[in-house]
């Protein structure tokens, strides 16, 4: 197993080699750690567990990239890993997300404190690397801003169970030769409802996130909540073009989200989604009921 860290701190290598061959219950001889950039004449390069460090630029300080051979038993998840390594060298370690690259980086500190870090990385030709945002203060980057990451929210994993159920209720009506109750499902017709599919599960989604008081982040930010009712808007022209018996099942699923949308919000009498004021705007130009609809309590609010 490869695990591709930071740490906020230098660290002595021999410490280093200490912490590992205890995280993975080996022998210390049988742990190489060294300078990825230093003299590689005296690697042990058949050791059971490696690790290649790298100094950078920035408020980190080392890059590591460490190594575990199948023969190892001990080979913790990259969390608990990273838990463990904070702990015993005394630095916060950052380990990278699992939703997306897009996505902000893992932070553990050796209290054990876990929280989501903006890590950027100039283009220079020796990079700067900065951790830029946390969502909870971090004694050894005090500097740091602290702040809700909107990146976190956006590559979040949500259960889209209706959605879901549309695909595979389409895919069963599908016969022989591409057909459904009589109708060819031709290949545009396909990728309009594949579209229509995903635009349905972000919709999905919103209703998701209220109905579970928009964990795991707890809050939620408006322009994201404006962007998914503008797909809820595009919607309406995708299902328009499907031929009638498929729009007619998609209807279906799309009713049971708008009624679970209108069950987990309120009347949006101030206006604050669709025109982003306190009070309501004379002219504006009149939106679908969706945009006057709002949770309560906003959870844009909570940060």
């Amino acid at each position: 197993m490869t695990y591709n860290l930071f740490l906020v701190d230098s660290c002595d290598p021999g410490v280093m080699a200490e912490a590992l061959a205890a995280i993975f219950r080996v022998q210390l001889r049988e742990v190489d750690v060294a300078d990825a950039d230093g003299d590689q004449e005296d690697r042990n390069w058949d050791a059971l567990a490696s690790c290649e460090y790298s100094r950078v630029l920035g408020n980190v300080s080392l890059s590591l990239d460490i190594y575990a051979q199948d023969s190892v038993g001990q080979q913790p998840p990259e969390a608990e890993f990273s838990a463990a390594l904070a702990s015993m060298l005394g630095t916060s370690v950052l380990y990278p997300p699992q939703e997306s690259a897009m996505s902000a980086h893992w932070l553990v500190t050796p209290e054990g404190l876990t929280t989501r870090a903006r890590l950027s990385e100039s283009d220079d030709d020796e990079p700067t690397f900065t951790v830029a945002a946390v969502e909870a203060f971090v004694d050894g980057l005090p500097d740091v801003p602290v702040m809700n990451l909107p990146e976190v929210v956006r590559e979040q994993k949500i259960a889209t169970p209706l959605a879901d159920s549309f695909a595979e209720s389409l895919q069963s009506l599908k016969g022989a030769g591409g057909e459904a109750d009589g109708l060819t499902i031709t290949a545009e017709v396909a990728e309009v409802a594949r579209i229509a599919k995903s635009y349905l599960g972000a919709w999905e989604k919103l209703s998701r996130r209220a109905e579970n008081d928009w964990e795991p982040s707890g809050w939620y930010p408006v322009e994201f909540y404006r962007e998914v009712l503008g797909y809820r808007d595009d919607i309406e022209g995708y299902l328009r073009q499907l031929p009638e018996n498929v729009a007619t099942l998609y209807k279906r699923y799309l009713d049971k989200v708008d009624s679970l949308y209108q069950e987990l919000t309120v009347d949006d009498e101030e206006h604050v989604i669709v025109d982003g004021h306190d009070e309501p705007t004379a002219g504006s130009a009149q939106k679908a009921w969706w945009w006057y609809r709002r949770p309560e309590p906003m959870p844009w609010s909570r940060g």
